[in-house]
């Protein structure tokens, strides 16, 4: 998604604007799984914007309440259009097919409606559709800490209300507890930057952070983090690069080794574009790319589908959705993940907008 999460706030907006910033769940310790066709000391890990199924373009150029209210009726069909629960099937068969031991994942919506604030009725949950049908494919994951991005609700020309409810989450596998590894230390925090734009309800705030977990095990550990960098109409490159620097300085200020995955919102694939200076810091603070270090010269292209996500030929073209490492760490593979006709749903849909992304590591012995 090309905005990240949002939060709305305004003087002079109406009473229903409502926006309810929710506290972020957590799972504390836990055990992840081993994998068979992994060395006893490498880890799997995964990052995965899972597609809200929308980019919120009718809510941006809405210029009256009256037409934004009617774009919160066209952007709930436009969701419902992109049939999330066919996608998150999708998802859990990528993620059964590679058993990543740790999964970062973006955009986890969860979609209600309601006649009065807040709307309670669930449409939809990303998160739980996709432990479900892990849970159908013998597959066992759990949700170890999830950050709550955007939780905004208005009404529509549908007669009820419509609640989205972003959120960033860490997933880990719990099942094959042989040579596990110990999860410890969950934290979540937000950005101090983050980028602020106006609308005919006033203005809008981005809410971008991050989630991370302490991991040992297999002769081995690395604190592992999922963020999920922000990016917005009027974009001034300035916010994300300082979140990104924050993000070093907060979730990276660790003696072990670090992972970083999720959607930075930076093109690391075109050196020309104004993000690509955020990619860049990345590289200058010591962090490695673990797509380059094990596929040099392809470019491993992640996003973006069309909105709708049934465009018949992929038209992923630039590379946002990225796994950095630092420290003693090697990637020994990585691979693009929904990315083929194959991985495609039963009615044609893309899984995402965005190719999710793998990487094996291990811990470097020299």
């Amino acid at each position: 998604m090309k905005l990240a999460s949002l939060r709305l706030r305004s003087r002079t907006a109406p009473t229903w604007i409502v926006v309810i910033l929710l506290g972020s769940l957590s799972f504390g310790s836990a055990v992840l799984a081993d994998d068979d066709d992994q060395g006893e000391a490498t880890v799997r890990v995964m990052t995965q914007n899972l597609f809200m199924g929308t980019d919120f373009p009718e809510l941006v150029a809405a210029r009256t309440l009256d037409e934004f209210v009617k774009a919160v009726t066209t952007t709930y069909n436009n969701v419902l259009a992109t049939r999330p629960a066919e996608r998150m099937a999708a998802i859990a068969r990528e993620i059964a097919r590679l058993k990543p031991d740790l999964v970062g994942l973006q955009e986890a919506v969860i979609l209600r409606t309601g006649n009065t604030p807040p709307a309670t009725d669930i449409v939809f949950d990303m998160l739980q559709i996709l432990l479900d049908e892990l849970d159908k494919l013998g597959q066992h994951y759990v949700a170890v800490t999830i950050l709550t991005g955007l939780d905004a609700e208005a009404p529509s020309t549908l007669g009820f209300d419509v609640r989205f409810t972003v959120q960033d989450v860490i997933l880990a596998r719990t099942d094959r507890p042989a040579h596990a590894l110990r999860l410890s230390n969950v934290q979540r925090q937000r950005y101090q930057a983050q980028l602020t734009f106006s609308t005919p309800i006033g203005d809008v705030t981005n809410l971008a952070g991050w989630a991370s977990v302490d991991v040992q095990g297999r002769g081995w550990g690395f604190r592992f983090v999922t963020t999920h960098l922000a990016l917005a109409p009027n974009f001034d490159p300035t916010v994300p690069l300082a979140q990104a620097q924050e993000l070093r300085e907060t979730a990276g200020d660790t003696d072990l080794p670090v992972v970083f995955v999720g959607d930075f919102n930076s093109l690391a694939s075109d050196r020309t574009n104004p993000t690509f200076e955020t990619y860049q810091s990345f590289i200058d603070a010591g962090f490695v790319d673990a797509w380059r270090q094990t596929h040099d010269g392809d470019p491993g292209f992640t996003c973006c589908q069309s909105p709708d996500v049934s465009n018949a030929k992929s038209s992923l073209s630039v590379r946002i959705d990225l796994i950095f490492v630092r420290g003693r760490i090697d990637a020994v593979n990585t691979r693009l993940v929904g990315d083929k006709q194959a991985d495609r749903t039963p009615s044609g849909l893309w899984p995402s907008d965005h190719a999710g992304v793998t990487a094996t590591l291990q811990p470097d012995k020299e």
